[in-house]
């Protein structure tokens, strides 16, 4: 079914976003800025939701840019999973937005909408995209607005050498990934996601416009899928390149570090699940190598899932503790989808919705008792004066902790569980059991601050209006 809203959203969203500077030169008023991006986000919520039932309803949607047919040209395919996801996305977006009008206070605020529009356009770009290097592009446009926003606060000095530094190894991991594209293309002939994905299967075919396979397609296919991968550990936070989120998300203003957590790490995972499964997928000409790249990845999300419990349970900076948090989640969504079945790939995708809710819903709360007494876990005391934001903050620690039925944590925890124990690897659950435990330790400590903690009664202006 060809739809047009899919290929719409992300460029409607980049043309708002960037047309702001232009309505900058002529308006001054700050909440023309704010009511202007809000309205822009909840539009991408309604047309990602109209995407998303459209799919549900009659498949897989698709759109060819130019009306040319792939592999010619550029094509939007949007399945069940980037459907939920690019909703998901869109709903995020919208409620940072929300939250941004809240929080922010700045003569900068057009840029900052700016930026923070040209992320949601990238990322739902990322999730809509049928094409290698679209999505590259897509990637580039989320990277580099997150760049921005990390620097917001450009009086902040950490804030600026944070960006920096996240900006460098950004740029290597998105080049790799751009390197990782050129081999696909050198050696399939097409960047179509479906074009290589049927190539990769049945290496003798050959399509109109793009031909057949070149070369050692099994080398260069294993090369393209090593490359992109260190790009894609490197987006979710999966060690060892889990090392910039604690650095740049603490620095960054709390509507945008509850999106690096929600939606930037998500990015990483789905590129993961594409690569993996739908283009160098079961059968492929690179099954072998495939699966020891998994093999890889199922150890690094392991060592994640540990060392972000570990190190969440001693830090003393709310920011950097759902930071870590994050990065143990995300270790146990990169279990799972490198596990190699539909199950765990199924528990994967409840695993990246249920943290993509809970940490953007940690920060949204504790950016309350961030504004009034600053970032240390002393401070959650102050939320114990908003009572939803203080419910808000632990259901999301109840969420991640994953022993609760009633939240959807529990039973994500059940599947990657379930997923673990069909294929045998029982060194697996050990690992979920340990991570569950020790990142409880950290989670149940945050909860007693906020009930036993000194309230603090900030002086801050917003606070004024909350109840």
């Amino acid at each position: 079914m060809e739809v047009l809203t899919a290929a719409l959203l992300p460029l409607l969203l980049m043309g708002l976003a960037f047309t702001l500077p232009a309505i900058s030169l002529v308006v001054k008023d700050q909440r023309f800025f704010r009511v202007y991006a809000v309205v822009a986000a909840v539009l991408a919520v309604a047309m990602a939701l109209d995407v998303a039932i459209g799919v549900y309803k009659s498949g897989a949607t698709y759109y060819w840019f130019g009306g040319l047919r792939p592999p010619l040209g550029i094509a939007y395919t949007v399945d069940k999973l980037g459907a939920l996801l690019g909703l998901l996305s869109a709903f995020l977006l919208s409620m940072s937005t929300l939250y941004s009008t809240w929080m922010i206070r700045s003569k900068w605020e057009y840029l900052y909408y700016t930026s923070l529009l040209a992320l949601g356009a990238g990322s739902i770009g990322c999730l809509y995209t049928g094409d290698v290097f679209n999505f590259f592009v897509m990637l580039e446009v989320l990277s580099l607005s997150a760049y921005v926003l990390v620097a917001f606060y450009r009086d902040n000095p950490r804030a600026v050498e944070a960006s920096i530094r996240y900006a460098i190894i950004g740029m290597v991991a998105t080049s790799l990934y751009l390197l990782s594209a050129f081999v696909i293309y050198g050696s399939f002939g097409t960047l179509n996601m479906a074009d290589v994905a049927l190539k990769a299967r049945s290496p003798s075919v050959f399509v109109h416009y793009s031909g057949g396979v070149f070369g050692n397609v099994v080398l260069s296919s294993a090369l393209a899928l090593a490359l992109s991968m260190w790009t894609f550990t490197f987006k979710a936070a999966i060690f060892p390149n889990h090392f910039w989120l604690p650095d740049a998300n603490p620095e960054a203003p709390t509507p945008i570090s509850a999106l690096f957590v929600a939606v930037i790490d998500l990015i990483g995972a789905y590129g993961a699940i594409r690569f993996l499964y739908t283009i160098f997928g079961a059968g492929s000409i690179v099954e072998p190598l495939r699966s020891d790249i998994m093999l890889v990845l199922h150890v690094l999300g392991a060592l994640s899932a540990l060392v972000g419990a570990l190190l969440l349970v001693v830090q003393t900076d709310v920011k950097k503790f759902i930071a870590y948090s994050t990065i143990s989640h995300m270790g146990l969504a990169f279990m799972a989808l490198s596990l190699g079945t539909e199950r765990g790939v199924t528990a994967a995708v409840v695993q990246l919705v249920s943290n993509s809710l809970s940490e953007a819903l940690l920060f949204y709360s504790a950016g309350i008792a961030i504004v009034a007494s600053g970032r240390a876990i002393e401070g959650l005391g102050a939320l114990r004066r908003y009572k939803l934001a203080s419910v808000a903050f632990v259901v999301g620690l109840l969420n991640l902790f994953g022993v609760v039925p009633l939240f959807i944590g529990f039973w994500s925890k059940v599947l990657v569980f379930i997923a673990m124990v069909e294929v045998g690897y029982i060194a697996s659950v050990l690992v979920l059991i340990a991570s569950t435990g020790i990142s409880g330790i950290g989670y149940v400590r945050l909860i007693r601050y906020v009930a036993r903690s000194r309230e603090v009664v900030g002086e801050d202006e917003r606070l004024r209006n909350l109840t």
